[in-house]
């Protein structure tokens, strides 16, 4: 007896002396100085209760079950609709609405649920699924357009899952907090403890999951190599996979739910890992920074990536000063001038998102509003929202700067989630924006008409590029381009983007010439060559092809099939006798400012001293020989 007694105190003292690892900012009365310290890791027994500190009771356990499990043949039954077409697969806005509720809200009971004898259950889960299916059914309106394919399913999907799914996150971690008090009050220290909680949860559970189906697949595959086929074909039916894959994952749930310790040692040692990586963070930020004024900010506007290679970084300075902000001054985590180098990276971050902002300010003011561009906005909004309080706090009240700090990160986390939310609403939907700006660069001259972008109207801005495009054809504007109308009816009857459907008669040459860019304006066409390059290219007779002949200084002509902003690709003809001939194909072959202009390739000139090589002064063009041609060079 008394050698238990004996090995508890050990094991209990060992465990008290490894309490403080993660790393944070606090302000310290006594000395009335902001510092870094270490925070203090509870260590609690698994039979202690309340606020997530202990094992759930037995009810909140069985009701987690029944949710999985009820989730997962909701989702069966689901897919069965999906197969049979039957309803409501057959209505897009009533499928994503109720897809949005049978996911999302059971992803939040996994994690905000603190006991199943709370009302407060019966309010969130209300509230969350009235929002859920409104949220959904304005996703299936968007898709509910003629030709919505897999790829368009993929993308609005995927915005729409990164979206609510961070706002539930958010959501989850302030309705537990609130469901573990008597009154309506967060604190501070419990919203970051069940956002770590929640994140490692996650993690944890995946890798569960992950691993049982990987175990499946081995079993699978181990007897199919002695002719059992019976376990493969069992493990890929849908009435295997979605409730066994529910009650797998709420099992593995329970497990990591329950053991609190092993979530309190995980999370103390991302926060060590975290501590160590904050200054070098830092210091490639105060680094980029500080070489601006001598590299200048041209390379900065000329690419297309600058701004979301900024915003990465701070965000990653964001994320990692706050994970290591505590209340404990006792043990500082950093000396003084290391604590000062992390202060003076955090006030800097401001610069890192003005220059973030002016960089995709530039792209719009060129190529105008798309979705990518109206996400980078809205997030950059954010990130500007978190660095400038952060510098305000630190500047305006710096002796305690942490509870105006804590303060800001509470509110602003709402913030998020409101943006998040609202813009999956008709109210601030992105795809209706960008519509709207591309249509007014059409109808101001900024984009020309030959130029515009119509299958990025058609299918990637759901119902507002096709109500966009209606509107457009029964414009005047429209009335008086009759090419532009060809080829917006052509578009309209698109089933997916990349069909080719003719919209040109290839007779008719002159309406060839008509479909077709030439450089230099007023270059005058042979006939022979418009012949050869729609015979070779039928993809330019269609609406949206965007082709192109260039006349080249020594004799060529080169017909463009496919461009975008960074990439060019067409064939060469050269006159042999009588006849023009494909020599072979060219291809850009790096650009000083990185994005293509093919205006000025009318300027287009041979490299000195190098063989098949071109510029327009600011691209380089190189030119593939085919082997008839090297052929004949060798006779």
């Amino acid at each position: 007896m008394f050698r238990k007694v004996s090995t508890w105190k050990t094991v209990a003292s060992a465990l008290r002396t490894g309490r403080r690892f993660a790393a944070g900012l606090c302000y310290d009365k006594m000395s009335s100085k902001v510092r870094f310290s270490q925070e203090v890791v509870p260590v609690v027994s698994e039979s202690q209760g309340g606020g997530g500190q202990g094992t759930l009771d037995t009810a909140t356990r069985y009701s987690l079950i029944l949710i999985a499990l009820v989730q997962g043949w909701l989702l069966y039954f689901l897919h069965l609709s999906l197969d049979n077409e039957l309803w409501p697969s057959t209505d897009r806005p009533w499928l994503l609405s109720i897809y949005s509720v049978v996911v999302g809200v059971p992803a939040f009971l996994y994690l905000g649920m603190e006991r199943f004898r709370d009302w407060r259950n019966v309010i969130g889960v209300g509230a969350l699924s009235l929002a859920l299916s409104g949220l959904g059914s304005h996703l299936g309106w968007l898709l509910d357009t003629p030709g919505g394919g897999s790829s368009e399913i993929f993308e609005f999907g995927c915005s729409f899952l990164f979206s609510v799914g961070t706002s539930l996150f958010i959501l989850a971690f302030y309705f537990r907090s609130w469901s573990a008090n008597d009154r309506l009050k967060i604190r501070y220290s419990q919203l970051m403890e069940y956002s770590w909680q929640h994140a490692l949860t996650i993690g944890m559970v995946g890798l569960f999951v992950g691993v049982f189906w990987l175990l499946l697949f081995l079993w699978a595959q181990l007897f199919d190599v002695i002719g059992i086929e019976y376990f493969s074909q069992l493990f890929s039916e849908p009435m295997f996979i979605y409730p066994v894959t529910a009650l797998v994952g709420s099992l593995g749930l329970l497990l990591v739910r329950e053991r609190i310790r092993l979530i309190a040692t995980t999370r103390a040692v991302c926060e060590a890992l975290i501590k160590a990586l904050l200054p070098l963070a830092v210091l490639i930020t105060v680094l980029f920074l500080a070489a601006l004024p001598v590299t200048g900010m041209q390379a900065i506007w000329a690419t297309g990536k600058s701004a979301f290679l900024m915003m990465t970084l701070t965000l990653i300075v964001l994320f990692f000063f706050n994970a290591v902000l505590s209340d404990d001054a006792e043990r500082p985590a950093y000396p003084n001038w290391l604590r000062g180098w992390v202060v003076f990276g955090v006030l800097l971050l401001p610069i890192n998102t003005g220059l973030a902002a002016w960089a995709l300010g530039l792209r719009i003011e060129q190529y105008g509003l798309t979705v990518d561009r109206l996400w980078a906005c809205a997030l950059l909004l954010l990130i500007g929202a978190f660095t400038f309080s952060y510098a305000l706090v630190i500047l305006w009240r710096r002796l305690n700067a942490l509870p105006a700090i804590r303060l800001a990160n509470e509110w602003l986390a709402l913030v998020v989630v409101a943006v998040l939310l609202m813009v999956n609403t008709p109210l601030a939907d992105f795809r209706g924006w960008a519509a709207a700006n591309q249509v007014d660069r059409l109808l101001t001259g900024a984009e020309a008409p030959e130029d515009f972008d119509l299958r990025y109207l058609r299918f990637e801005l759901g119902a507002y590029g096709m109500e966009a495009l209606e509107s457009l054809k029964q414009s005047d504007f429209v009335a008086n381009r009759p090419v532009l109308a060809t080829r917006i009816e052509a578009v309209l009857k698109q089933e997916h983007r990349w069909q080719e459907t003719p919209t040109v008669d290839a007779g008719d040459l002159a309406a060839v010439r008509s479909a077709i860019d030439v450089l230099p304006d007023g270059a005058n066409v042979p006939d022979a060559i418009l012949r050869r390059f729609v015979d070779d290219t039928s993809r330019c007779l269609t609406a949206e092809a965007g082709c192109a002949l260039v006349q080249v200084d020594d004799g060529q002509w080169w017909g463009l099939s496919h461009q975008s902003e960074t990439y060019l690709s067409g064939r060469v003809y050269e006159l042999n006798e009588d006849a023009w001939d494909e020599i072979g194909t060219v291809s850009n072959n790096g650009c000083a400012t990185g994005v293509i202009e093919r205006s000025a390739m009318a300027q287009l000139r041979p490299v000195v001293g190098a063989r098949f090589v071109y510029s327009d002064g600011a691209c380089f063009y190189q030119i593939k020989p085919n082997v008839s041609y090297l052929e004949g060079l060798a006779r």
